[in-house]
C-alpha cells in the first residue's frame, strides 16, 4: 500500500500512519474502513471501482482489458496481483478504529486563498502556489523564466547569415507587433485546415520568411522565442476562438481531456475538474490552466512547453505520450485555453 510503483494509497487517502507526512484528500480517509465495509466491497473497489462509481478517479488495480494507450512496460499487467489484492483487503479489514492523526489533519496544507489570476471561477495555477513561489514569479530579476525571455529577445533580432533577415525585419518592435498574439493562440489555420499554435507559427515564419530550418520542438531556441513572444502579452486575458472552423478541433481537444488513458485509467478531467483544490500527498491539485506556458517548473529545473506538460501527465498515469507538436496536443491546447478564457497570460510562469 505504500509502494509508489504499486499505487501508494497515501497519495490519495489518509491512513492511520502518523509517521507518513502529507496524506492525500482525493479519496476518503481509510481509518475505520474495516468496520464500515465488508471484505467483498473493499475487494470490488480495488479490482474495478468503476462498478461502484463510473466517475471515480481510483485506478482499477486488477484491470488489464479496455485500457487506452498504456505504456509498453505496463501493458497487459495489472497494478496488483490477485494475492496482493487479498493482502491489501486483509490489511484494510484491520482498520476498525480511528486515531487522532489518521485523518492527516496535522499534515494538511490548505490551498492558498485566491487573490489574483481568477476569472469567473477559473483559477490560474498561480493561486495554488506558495507565497514564496508567487513572489518568485512576480520578480522579473529572480524568475528563472526570464533567462529564456532574454534569449528570445536576442533571437528576435538575430539576422540569418544568408538572407540577412530577422524576425524584427518583418515585425519590428515585438512589444508593439506581438502584443496580444499569445492570448489568441492556438487558432484555426485556413492553409493547413487545422489548428496552429505559437510554436508552429514561429517555425512556419522561419521556413517561409527567413528560408531557414525550423527549430525542433522543445529546443532551447524555440522555447526562448515562444517565451519572449508570450511575455509581450503578459497580463492580457486569454481570448481564443473555438467556434466556426475551430469547433471540430475544440471538440477533439475536449474529448481528449475527458478520455481515460494509461494503466491508471485516468483522464485529465478526473484531477483538474473533479479534484481541484484537493491534495495528492503534499501537492495541491490545480485546475490545470495553461495561461502561464511556457513555464519554469521546479520539478524539471528548466523551462518547458504545454506539450511537455501534457506528455509528463500522460506518462504519470502510465500512458504513452504523444510527440510534442502532435495534432491531438494542439487540439487539447485550444480546449485548455478556452477553459482558462479570461485569465491573464503569465508567461513565463513558475510552477512546482
Amino acid at each position: 500500500m505504500l509502494d509508489r510503483e504499486k499505487g501508494d494509497c497515501v497519495v490519495c487517502h489518509a491512513l492511520p500512519l502518523p509517521e507518513r507526512q502529507f496524506h492525500g484528500t482525493v479519496g476518503p480517509p481509510l481509518d475505520g474502513v474495516g468496520s464500515r465495509r465488508p471484505a467483498g466491497a473493499l475487494r470490488l473497489r480495488l479490482v474495478d471501482p468503476q462498478q461502484v462509481n463510473p466517475q471515480t478517479p481510483m485506478p482499477a488495480y486488477y484491470k488489464v482489458d479496455g485500457l487506452h494507450r498504456v505504456l509498453a512496460r505496463y501493458r497487459d499487467k495489472p497494478i496488483l496481483t490477485a494475492q496482493e489484492i487479498e493482502d491489501v483487503v486483509a490489511y484494510l479489514m484491520t482498520l476498525t478504529g480511528t486515531t487522532p492523526s489518521s485523518s492527516g489533519a496535522d499534515n494538511v496544507i490548505p490551498p492558498p486563498t485566491p487573490a489574483a489570476s481568477v476569472s469567473e471561477g477559473r483559477r490560474s495555477g498561480y493561486t495554488y502556489l506558495s507565497a514564496e513561489n508567487q513572489r518568485l514569479q512576480d520578480d522579473e530579476f529572480a524568475n528563472p523564466g526570464f533567462l529564456w525571455v532574454e534569449k528570445g529577445r536576442a533571437l528576435w533580432r538575430q539576422e540569418d547569415s544568408v538572407t540577412h533577415k530577422s524576425c524584427a525585419s518583418c515585425h519590428g518592435d515585438a512589444a508593439v507587433s506581438m502584443r496580444g498574439v499569445r492570448a489568441r493562440y492556438p487558432r484555426f489555420d485556413a492553409r493547413s485546415k487545422k489548428l496552429i499554435n505559437l510554436e508552429l507559427q514561429i517555425n512556419r515564419c522561419r521556413q517561409e520568411r527567413l528560408k531557414v530550418a525550423p527549430y525542433p520542438y522543445e529546443s532551447e531556441a524555440l522555447l526562448a522565442l515562444t517565451t519572449f513572444l508570450g511575455f509581450q502579452s503578459r497580463g492580457l486575458p486569454v481570448e481564443v476562438q473555438v467556434d466556426g472552423p475551430a469547433q471540430p478541433f475544440f471538440d477533439r481537444g475536449r474529448a481528449f481531456f475527458r478520455r481515460r488513458r494509461g494503466q491508471l485509467d485516468l483522464a485529465c478531467t478526473h484531477c483538474h475538474d473533479h479534484q481541484a483544490g484537493q491534495r495528492l500527498r503534499g501537492e495541491v491539485v490545480s485546475q490545470g490552466q495553461s495561461n502561464g506556458f511556457p513555464v519554469y517548473r521546479h520539478t524539471w529545473q528548466t523551462l518547458g512547453s504545454a506539450h511537455r506538460m501534457f506528455a509528463w501527465c500522460n506518462a504519470s498515469v502510465r500512458a504513452e505520450p504523444l510527440p510534442p507538436g502532435a495534432d491531438d496536443y494542439v487540439n487539447l491546447e485550444l480546449y485548455l485555453a478556452w477553459r482558462g478564457q479570461g485569465l491573464p497570460v503569465e508567461t513565463p510562469a513558475v510552477r512546482r
